[in-house]
């Protein structure tokens, strides 16, 4: 019996060319050995009979009667002899490159139970990059419209489609599969992940993978909502304690700061980090990527008054903003969604400060980058001419005054040598202060995230 890595399965109701195209690209795209189920609802237009004729080397099941998708792919993933089963829709083509991204994503991190690539629409705008359910039961996808994809990076989503998502076939098990109380179509792709997320396990978007999606492919926008209000009320019974907690997504457009809630919800926390430049080495780079390896699907923020570079970190997993002109309208629109603010020097706090006004609820954290006014005082006091004194005098001043703002602002504070840190517990005495000097960023910020309440690093990856 040959490998298999992944079994497609696909349920077709009508529409059996537009199925035949979809595998057609598949294998133009696809190098990973694979296996295609493709199961047809008892299609009324003969879709079926056409399909076990003309689809060589693909298994074709045939229902007596339109179960609806999740039947159906419960009868496909039945027949799956691949580690990974990828749920299709007909409507969707794969690109080049599409599959390795998500296979080395469960492949690496075994929490994972699924992934889903980004999915847009075929004049290239956003369609999906992960959806989001609000407590009035509708779902949103991410970035719906939006014209580019290049500041997306991976993350935990709250839910994927299943017009295009890879799942670990044990987990799906798991799970115990698509619930059977949906009808025909819609939100059985969501409570299938709800479930998995109840269970301990993650869904991940990974946006080095794209697909191409024709929303409503196979049927009229109008039939798609008339099956989702069915399906909703279901979905709302089943989950009516998760939903409670939740913002709702039909106005949220409206409220930003409620659609940004709502994408990072399945995180473990969130944290933003101010700086006054995007990080490209050093010792801000290495608390990026310490605040990143303390749990990889927690949301990790960076808001940068400039700086170029940032796709490195979104690669490895970091929300990455830059050159925002107002930093409290910014955190308007996020307001409430942080757990931790860290502000790295107090160039960073002057600059971006205001971003965290609308973060009561936030631990603030002050990475200490120096004494700036004693560098000043130092060049004061061995100046001669009289009009570069007091040039020298103001800004001792005002590096001391923006200084001990910035410490006093702080419930925690990181400094990387000891003058610094004696000099902020002389400012600011009741706050934790942890020194970084000779040791890993790491080390110091396995005492921060117990100041900040949070779980420890853990040991492995994962």
């Amino acid at each position: 019996m040959s490998r298999c890595t992944v079994t497609f399965v696909l349920v077709t109701y009508g529409h059996g060319e537009l199925a035949a195209r979809c595998l057609d690209v598949l294998a133009r795209h696809t190098g990973e050995p694979y296996e295609v189920v493709v199961v047809d609802s008892a299609s009324p237009d003969g879709a079926g009979e056409w399909l076990e004729r003309n689809l060589a080397g693909v298994t074709v099941l045939r229902m007596p009667h339109n179960l609806g998708f999740g039947a159906g792919c419960e009868l496909g993933v039945r027949r799956a002899r691949g580690e990974f089963v990828c749920f299709l829709n007909a409507d969707v083509e794969v690109t080049a490159g599409w599959l390795e991204p998500l296979l080395e994503l469960l492949r690496y991190n075994d929490k994972a139970a699924a992934v889903a690539p980004v999915m847009t629409f075929p004049d290239g705008r956003l369609q999906e990059a992960g959806s989001m359910i609000g407590g009035d039961g509708f779902s949103r996808g991410w970035g719906d419209g939006e014209q580019c994809t290049d500041e997306l990076y991976p993350r935990v989503v709250d839910y994927a489609s299943a017009a295009c998502l890879l799942v670990r076939r044990r987990a799906f098990y798991a799970a115990g599969g698509f619930c059977p109380d949906y009808h025909i179509a819609y939100y059985e792709d969501a409570d299938l992940q709800f479930e998995l997320r109840r269970r301990g396990w993650q869904v991940w978007l990974q946006p080095e993978s794209k697909v191409v999606h024709v929303r409503h492919g196979t049927s009229s926008t109008r039939t798609a909502e008339r099956l989702s209000e069915i399906n909703r009320k279901t979905f709302r019974e089943r989950w009516a304690a998760e939903l409670a907690m939740r913002a709702p997504a039909v106005h949220a457009p409206r409220y930003p700061h409620r659609l940004h809630w709502l994408r990072d919800m399945a995180a473990p926390f969130s944290v933003l980090l101010l700086m006054h430049r995007v990080p490209a080495d050093g010792r801000e780079l290495a608390a990026v990527r310490a605040w990143r390896a303390a749990d990889p699907a927690a949301v990790v923020t960076v808001l940068a008054a400039g700086g170029t570079g940032a796709a490195s970190l979104r690669a490895d997993g970091v929300e990455v903003v830059s050159d925002v002109d107002d930093a409290a309208a910014w955190g308007l629109d996020r307001a409430g969604c942080y757990d931790v603010v860290v502000t790295f020097g107090v160039a960073a706090h002057g600059e971006l400060g205001a971003a965290a006004d609308d973060q009561p609820q936030a631990v603030r954290v002050f990475d200490f980058d120096g004494l700036a006014h004693v560098d000043y005082e130092h060049r004061f006091a061995t100046a001669r001419d009289t009009t570069r004194r007091r040039e020298l005098g103001a800004l001792a001043g005002r590096a001391r005054r923006d200084a001990v703002r910035a410490l006093r602002d702080a419930d925690v504070v990181v400094c990387a040598q000891h003058p610094e840190a004696d000099w902020a517990g002389e400012i600011n005495a009741d706050v934790p202060i942890h020194l970084t000097a000779g040791q890993p960023y790491e080390v110091t910020l396995d005492k921060v995230l117990v100041d900040c309440g949070l779980p420890p690093r853990p040991t492995g990856h994962g």
